[in-house]
């Protein structure tokens, strides 16, 4: 199977499980209850003020239709919520480092990460669970467009169901740096979930199914 580009996806920071409800809870999930769809989920992290967040899907999408989507790193403007601009630093089969510019609401300042993205590919339990944190490199310095932000452990995960059904898990802690509150901060990482997914799936509808997953379902 082509391994191509399928780490250029990302959004911010994220990282999650299939967890349902309950299991969510156990590991110390809060639940949010439902955004459009999304079930979103927010949970304390020891040494952090800010708090991370999870959102989970079950779609109609067929898992390629998402992929088709998803590897394509000149759709990322049409799915990621506050999507500003990136760039490609490196990029291999199977992982990617990047420049990634968000735009936030007034009165915030946009933020920036650089960020490395790796894919792994389970064909047996049909699942790709692609792992993404923040690096730094030469070629994306600091700059005045943007405070630069940081992601801790963070992922997208796709599950093949049954049916030609997607579940897509992704989860979100990040410290956006600089001098926003925190409530602020939640606030607006709190819809990110939910926005990033629906926009994701929206877009997937309109495209064709990648050849590499036509066989998952």
């Amino acid at each position: 199977m082509k391994r191509l580009m399928l780490a250029a996806c990302v959004a911010v920071a994220m990282s999650c499980g299939l967890l349902p409800a309950m299991e969510a809870q156990a590991a110390g999930w809060e639940d949010e209850g439902d955004n459009d769809g999304v079930r979103v989920y927010s949970k304390e992290v020891e040494g952090s003020d800010v708090l991370a967040f999870k959102g989970v899907i079950v779609t109609d999408v067929h898992i390629g239709k998402l992929m088709s989507a998803f590897l394509d790193e000149n759709q990322r403007s049409k799915w990621v919520d506050l999507y500003g601009a990136h760039k490609t630093l490196i990029k291999t089969d199977d992982s990617q480092t990047y420049w990634i510019h968000f735009k936030l609401p007034f009165p915030a300042t946009d933020r920036d990460y650089v960020l490395k993205s790796d894919a792994t590919f389970q064909e047996d339990k049909k699942i790709i669970l692609v792992k993404i944190k923040s690096v730094t490199h030469p070629s994306a310095p600091e700059n005045d467009c943007c405070v630069r932000a940081k992601a801790f452990g963070t992922y997208y995960k796709f599950e093949a169901l049954d049916g030609g059904k997607t579940r897509i898990t992704v989860e979100v802690h990040t410290d956006p740096m600089g001098l926003l509150p925190d409530v602020l901060i939640n606030l607006i990482q709190e819809d990110w979930p939910s926005k990033t997914l629906n926009g994701l799936i929206k877009q997937a509808r309109t495209q064709s199914t990648h050849p590499d997953f036509v066989a998952w379902h």
